[in-house]
């Protein structure tokens, strides 16, 4: 680009030069044909264009100068020269606007501009091709708007933006609220470089309507959108969201991809990104909590206004992808949300979403300001959600880390670092199908947090949860008091828990009435049921030998099966020994042992579950004795089969008894209990 400068200009340009044209030279006779016709323009490169508005002028000046010169470049690049230049309203229609704004050029809003609606937006160009480099506009708090779009393409190059918007004037219904840079149907957009600040929007107690939106960059059934190196800071307001992308069409068209971003909230930014419709590829965005934020009592870590940090907010088509980005949502009730659905979903990957430890205590933002204590959550997806995920992410802090209640959700190789109440909630009053929760490692840290349990899924069919881990990390305090760490808390619930992991003391896996089959899960017991420290009777009457305690629901469902085996030995004396076996409260066998020799004996009993009724079992059960060389034949062998009722969402008991005469008559040596449909127990 060539050098020049406002005096160069004036010195080259003749008396008559037609006002904006570069140099134009004198009118010329006909050129005869085959003759080269000098260029009017021959001091600049081709296609600069110095624009004519001057520091000096009005703003009604420099804003019919900045149409003139737009029109008289007719595609060429016009140049401001730098200065600081009071601009009114500028309306422009079917024109290439291609305008680059020198390094030190400041434009300032004329006073007409601060007004409501049409009257208070800045630059309006519809159906224009618009190419902008450098704009720096400071709003000074008095229009309502920066720059429109309107159909056409705009590209948009190093904007910054400050101080849009007012609040002494009251909205009406034709206030589009606080705009940076709006594009509604919008073939093509480009925004590389954006920098913006302190934009305000009117309070006036009611949300969801214009005159309290406040949005840097908008995006409105555009077509091809492309946002890349934003930093924006500040502000306050209603509705106040530093990113608004919207396509309520039938069929959402727009997509695009957005990156680079750096966000700095404060207590009045509702949320730094708002989505509704279309698909969009977002990655490398930086959300933190500014300098200027402040939580909205000592008792929370939540802003006056903060709702969701990243939100689709539209029950419109399309997909939210967010990748490689940080969102330290402290401030806010969620970090990542699908808040409407269900045509729409949100996947997350590879980033990391941190929360604070504290619930959301405030007055809610919209009337009637009711106070709520509700639980911040990291992940978060309605029950109207379909094919929602996260993955390979980190989500630090929150209440409930990951909250998904949709159809086909999946929660996959994630680290969930120190949450509060629960690491995964699941599900709803709704019945839905497939949830996968994989390879999830959780950490946790703080005493008393997850307490009784970690997590709970509910009302799902085609449940996958398999390979997920609990890791009490090391401290001075080591946070030990929750008992479960996968519950599935619904009976109709179906699919497998396989080889989920949880410290010695906690339950890996509960699925308590569901249809659930668990296998190889590791808690604190990873073999069968095994005792085998001797228990002799004592004197007489009747005494417990050896106990196996089948947990709860292990016996619930059809089919499932258990043997248990005891074995012992008897004195060498002539004392009356009998020995009993108990299945829960029935008693299934007695046989008198025989007296007068040293013998060895083994119980094998199996129970098999068949709910026709609730908890109804069926047992056979085997006793052979013999002396114990085992050199002989049996001295007893008994065979009983039966039926019995027993509390199934309880542990059922199977024991021996022995009653004799002396202390050891009858000793059991070992006990095991296995389960026979390939299933590890799982310990309530």
């Amino acid at each position: 680009m060539s050098t020049f400068t406002r005096r160069a200009l004036v010195t080259a340009a003749t008396a008559g030069a037609a006002a904006g044209v570069v140099a134009t030279a004198p009118a010329a006779a006909a050129t005869p044909i085959g003759t080269a016709r000098p260029s009017p323009r021959r001091l600049f490169s081709a296609g600069e264009f110095e624009s004519t508005m001057d520091p000096a002028a009005s703003g009604a000046d420099n804003a019919a100068a900045f149409v003139a010169d737009v029109a008289a470049a007719d595609g060429r690049q016009v140049v401001v020269a730098p200065g600081t230049y009071t601009v009114a309203q500028v309306i422009l229609t079917d024109q290439v606007v291609n305008v680059r704004f020198m390094p030190g050029t400041l434009l300032l809003p004329d006073a007409s501009l601060h007004a409501v609606g049409p009257a208070g937006r800045w630059f309006h160009a519809t159906n224009c091709d618009t190419r902008l480099y450098g704009l720096t506009a400071d709003g000074q708090h008095l229009p309502e708007d920066c720059w429109r779009s309107d159909g056409g393409e705009f590209r948009a190059y190093d904007t910054t933006m400050l101080n849009m918007g007012f609040e002494d004037l009251v909205g009406n219904s034709t206030s589009l609220g606080t705009l940076g840079i709006l594009c509604k149907s919008v073939e093509e957009v480009i925004i590389d470089g954006y920098a913006g600040s302190e934009f305000w929007g009117r309070k006036d107690d009611v949300y969801a309507n214009q005159a309290g939106k406040v949005n840097h960059l908008m995006m409105y059934e555009c077509e091809r959108v492309a946002i890349r190196n934003v930093t924006i800071s500040g502000g306050r307001g209603e509705d106040n969201d530093f990113f608004h992308l919207l396509d309520l069409r039938p069929v959402p068209t727009m997509h695009g991809t957005i990156e680079s971003c750096h966000l700095y909230y404060n207590g009045q930014t509702r949320r730094c990104m708002k989505f509704q419709g279309g698909n969009w590829d977002v990655r490398d965005v930086h959300c933190y909590p500014a300098a200027d934020f402040e939580a909205v009592s000592a008792e929370t870590d939540i802003g006056e206004q903060n709702l969701n940090c990243i939100d689709w907010a539209g029950s419109v088509e399309g997909t939210l992808r967010l990748s490689d980005s940080y969102v330290d949502a402290t401030g806010y009730v969620v970090g990542v949300s699908h808040t409407f659905g269900p045509l729409g979903r949100v996947i997350v990957e590879n980033c990391t979403i941190v929360g604070g430890r504290r619930l959301a205590k405030r007055n809610n933002p919209e009337p009637p300001h009711a106070y709520s204590e509700i639980q911040t959550m990291g992940f978060f997806a309605i029950p109207q959600d379909n094919d929602s995920e996260i993955r390979d992410s980190v989500i630090k802090g929150f209440s409930r880390s990951v909250v998904v209640q949709g159809n086909r959700n999946r929660v996959v190789g994630n680290t969930i670092d120190d949450p509060q109440i629960f690491w995964l909630q699941a599900g709803s009053s709704t019945a839905k199908d497939f949830l996968e929760v994989s390879g999830n490692k959780v950490l946790t840290r703080t005493p008393g947090a997850m307490a009784t349990r970690c997590s709970r899924i509910d009302n799902y069919t085609n449940v996958e949860v398999y390979d997920n881990t609990l890791i009490r990390v090391p401290g001075t305090v080591v946070n030990d008091t929750h008992g479960v760490f996968i519950d599935i808390t619904n009976g109709g619930a179906t699919g497998i828990a396989t080889n989920n992991r949880a410290p010695a003391g906690t339950v890996s896996v509960r699925s308590g009435a569901s249809n659930v089959a668990v296998y190889q899960n590791q808690g604190q017991l990873l073999r069968p049921l095994l005792t085998t420290g001797p228990v002799g009777n004592g004197g007489t009457g009747e005494d417990n030998l050896q106990i196996q305690a089948i947990p709860a629901y292990n016996l619930h469902r059809l089919g499932s099966a258990v043997r248990s085996t005891f074995t012992g030995t008897t004195a060498n004396n002539a004392n009356a020994k009998t020995l009993r076996v108990y299945v829960g409260t029935t008693l299934v066998l007695t046989a008198p042992l025989t007296p007068g020799q040293a013998g060895g004996w083994e119980v094998q009993l199996v129970v098999i579950a068949v709910p026709v009724v609730g908890g109804e079992l069926k047992y056979t059960v085997k006793l052979l004795e013999c002396d114990s060389a085992g050199a002989g034949a049996p001295t007893v062998a008994r065979v009983a089969t039966g039926t019995t009722i027993q509390v199934t969402t309880q542990p059922i008991i199977l024991k021996t008894t022995a009653e004799a005469v002396a202390n050891g008559d009858v000793v059991s040596q070992v006990a095991v209990t296995e389960s026979l449909d390939g299933r590890h127990f799982i310990f309530s």
